[in-house]
């Protein structure tokens, strides 16, 4: 069979013309249909089908051609597999040149074909399998050639993840290899199926779409190679190939050091740059409490070394913070449900995990010096995706800065569901919030001091401190070295600061983990309804004044990296944010460029196919471009690193 392009899959598929099934015959509504069971196909000839090569075009929800909503953002993409050379409107800054990299949904929905007896003749549908969230979805990366002194930008995308989307058309649904990667999908499956893959298939990462962000990651670049990696909520990283995006590998983190364990890991890595080390941690659930192994990777050590553990309750974390000295675990009461059952049987985020307004929000301090958790403290619940940075000061405080919000209802409503429902409410503006954790080194000490007591004191002891405490003759002289009543007492973690807050929260990268100004994002402009990030933002953190705005009529951004120059500059806003922008006026997007000071724009360049609107972390890598854009292979058999065990 011939190979077709992509554009010719999508023509068929929307003309209902799609590749015989290998799948089998289904039950339909009619009572005479009989169902068959199903047979795995061959993997070479299902390589070279149409329908599996190549992704469908399927338009998510019903549009108008005047629709000038964020709608037709989201929505399958068009890859742009050769290079293009943009034109550039405006002129970019001499020094900005290196490598933009995004994540966005390259896959929201899957066609595949299913035979059906209807009356005793055999026919052909077509149905359709649906992501149902935003986070949820086979991802594309974008990759921008950017060169300023040329003033001159060459785009290309792939989609990395093929062959989870050939296992939704054999599997007619989705079979997660982690339990709970996804956030709220209907897989399609039964219970007994998601929990034997989930069962079946750890270790076996090549499945999972590794689309929440996207970094290069220092360490693993020692020997020179030029990769850039994919991550997810899997405990795993996908790497590709800086030069063509190709698959390099999956690089499973209990694989570089088997105390990296844990079914699911943060999928935004630290990098200390004075230290030289790559932090992370991975999440080792159990039915009530999960651990959390924190590690870290450099040149000089690349299986790296585990830092500290710590015991929690099971939850959804996605991000955490480090300063100089310490790392913290902020832990929402998002906590598994049912006793842990549905979060074991592979079941959504949103529907494995309840968040418990009632209860703490715990923040856990880990000393980089000692290895070792050194202090916990505990806050009202709130939730939150994403640290906007934390800093120490001279008098022993670590401050914490957060997009966050009251509850999990912003999760909910990023749902595809609730996005386009036209009557859902507006989404919860974020607020920016920072937290004091006060004289965290005398806390540690209490605490030890109290362990360290607790330790030696058997129950006789305890029994006699006790009596002592409530015993009517003050003038004892007796002294049981008992802890006080209350000297275990979990400090408070004190809210200090709140303003308007903005979504993916970025900052100048020089000031990770120290005292700074300014953050930038997405945000909810006064002028629109709310029912999209329709504005980017430059907040400032210190003092009263009001955000800089950067808004389009009819225009959606994605995350607005920031990229500084290469040259220090003393003022900390001194450089460019760059994000892709859907323009729902003109039904296009495009890469625009502003002055990180005053949001001025300073070049934007329209891209040759819509890129849908993300909710992902991206990264610019200055240097040298001479090398990149190289073209791809052309997709062949499915490769041995991708071969698994239904």
């Amino acid at each position: 069979m011939e190979e077709v392009t992509e554009n010719e899959v999508i023509q068929m598929e929307d003309s209902q013309i799609v590749a015989p099934a290998t799948s089998t015959l289904i039950e339909t509504d009619d009572k005479s249909a009989i169902t068959a069971h199903s047979s795995e196909p061959n993997l070479q000839e299902s390589a070279v089908l149409p329908a599996i090569t190549a992704p469908a075009e399927v338009v998510t929800g019903p549009f108008d051609d005047e629709d000038v909503t964020f709608h037709k953002a989201l929505r399958n993409s068009i890859s742009t597999e050769t290079p293009k050379q943009l034109s550039v409107q405006g002129t970019l800054p001499d020094w900005l040149t290196g490598f933009h990299y995004t994540l966005s949904p390259g896959v929201f929905e899957v066609k595949y074909p299913k035979m059906v007896v209807v009356n005793g003749e055999t026919e052909q549908e077509t149905r359709t399998f649906s992501f149902g969230h935003w986070f949820d979805n086979i991802p594309q990366v974008n990759q921008f050639a950017i060169s300023g002194s040329d003033n001159t930008i060459t785009y290309r995308s792939t989609k990395p993840a093929h062959r989870a989307e050939t296992k939704i058309r054999e599997h007619q649904g989705y079979l997660p290899n982690q339990p709970s990667s996804i956030f709220r999908t209907d897989t399609n499956q039964s219970v007994f199926a998601r929990l034997l893959s989930t069962s079946q298939t750890q270790g076996k990462p090549s499945l999972e779409p590794c689309g929440a962000s996207i970094d290069v990651m220092p360490p693993f670049n020692a020997d020179g190679r030029r990769t850039i990696y994919c991550q997810n909520y899997a405990n795993h990283v996908l790497e590709l190939n800086a030069d063509t995006l190709e698959k390099c590998g999956i690089l499973a983190w209990e694989e570089v050091n088997s105390q990296f364990k844990g079914s699911h890991a943060s999928p935004h890595c630290h990098f200390d740059p004075v230290t030289k080390e790559l932090i992370n941690f991975t999440m080792e659930h159990g039915f009530h409490s999960t651990q959390y192994h924190f590690f870290s990777i450099t040149e000089k050590e690349p299986h790296g070394s585990l830092i500290a553990s710590i015991t929690a309750k099971a939850s959804h974390v996605h991000s955490f913070a480090v300063t100089p000295r310490y790392i913290v675990l902020v832990v929402s009461p998002l906590n598994a449900s049912d006793g842990g059952v549905k979060y074991s049987w592979g079941t959504s985020i949103l529907d494995a995990f309840t968040f418990k307004r009632t209860e703490s929000t715990y923040f856990y301090v880990i000393s980089r010096v000692k290895r070792r958790h050194i202090a916990t403290f505990k806050s009202d619940s709130f939730f939150f995706f994403h640290h906007v940075n934390a800093f120490e000061d001279d008098a022993d405080n670590v401050y914490l800065d957060f997009t966050m919000y009251p509850d999990d209802t912003i999760a909910h409503q990023l749902g595809l569901s609730s996005l386009f429902d036209r009557s859902s409410p507006p989404l919860p503006k974020p607020e920016f919030c920072r937290f004091e954790l006060a004289n965290v080194q005398t806390e540690a000490q209490r605490l030890e001091n109290y362990q360290a007591v607790m330790a030696t004191t058997g129950p006789v002891d305890k029994l006699r401190g006790f009596m002592r405490r409530v015993s009517i003759n003050q003038g004892s002289s007796a002294n049981y070295s008992v802890p006080e009543k209350n000297s275990n007492v979990t400090p408070v973690a004190t809210r200090i600061r709140s303003t308007v807050g903005v979504e993916l929260p970025r900052i100048n990268p020089i000031y990770h983990g120290l005292d700074y100004k300014y953050t930038w994002g997405i945000g909810l402009s006064e002028k629109g309804d709310g029912d999209m990030y329709d504005c980017i933002m430059k907040l400032h953190v210190k003092g009263d004044a009001e955000p800089t705005i950067w808004s389009q009529k009819n225009c959606y951004p994605s995350e607005a990296v920031f990229v500084p120059p290469p040259v220090f500059d003393q003022n900390e806003d001194a450089g460019v944010v760059i994000s892709v922008v859907y323009d729902a006026e003109a039904n296009q997007s495009f890469l625009l460029v502003l002055d990180a000071k005053d949001l001025t724009e300073k070049a934007r360049a329209v891209l040759p196919q819509i890129v849908p609107l993300s909710f992902t972390n991206g990264c610019f890598a200055s240097g040298d471009i001479n090398r990149g854009m190289q073209e791809a292979q052309a997709p062949g058999t499915i490769s041995d690193d991708e071969q698994d065990d239904d």
